[in-house]
């Protein structure tokens, strides 16, 4: 009989040990898909903390800007930050694949980087087939108001609206 009451503790005790609280292991990283506003139809700014689009508190905006080329002007659709937003961009990890935010010295203000034009810009123009295209980036973002850290892909771009995913990072 205390053979019994032996075997049973021991199955009462491996359940109650693999019923431990793991929700921080086991917490699923949400991932968020969006579908802009026409950008013919104005600017588009959105809150990657609220997951809404606001145009008073706002990480990205999604504009068309004047770009000079051959002596005129063009419309073309561009990506930028917020000034409370600083950026890192990871060009070679799958978008799925990063987990965690990078070191904070990796981050440093947009400067031009991610607009239309720039080093690694989110949105490009290929003039022989005359089409945008989207980058394969993925752009890490700062909010330096709530210390927030967001991954953002743009996806798709047709007929003047952006699909792009985004989900928080935690702390590396």
């Amino acid at each position: 009989m205390s053979q019994v009451y032996r075997i049973i503790s021991m199955i009462m005790i491996l359940f109650l040990i693999s019923c431990e609280d793991q929700t921080d292991k086991n917490k699923a990283m949400i991932m968020n898909e969006i579908t802009t506003d026409n950008v013919a139809d104005g600017a588009y700014y959105f809150n990657l903390d609220s997951g809404e689009k606001d145009n008073t508190s706002w990480h990205l905006i999604f504009q068309n800007i004047d770009v000079p080329f051959g002596g005129q002007q063009y419309k073309m659709p561009s990506f930028g930050l917020s000034a409370s937003s600083m950026l890192a961009i990871d060009s070679s990890s799958d978008f799925e694949s990063i987990e965690t935010s990078p070191s904070p010295n990796a981050f440093a203000p947009e400067g031009g980087r991610m607009i239309y034009g720039g080093s690694h810009a989110a949105l490009t123009y290929d003039m022989a087939a005359h089409k945008v295209g989207v980058s394969n980036d993925t752009y890490i973002i700062y909010d330096t108001v709530t210390h927030k850290v967001f991954k953002v892909h743009f996806d798709e771009y047709s007929g003047g609206i952006v699909i792009f995913r985004y989900a928080e990072l935690t702390s590396s």
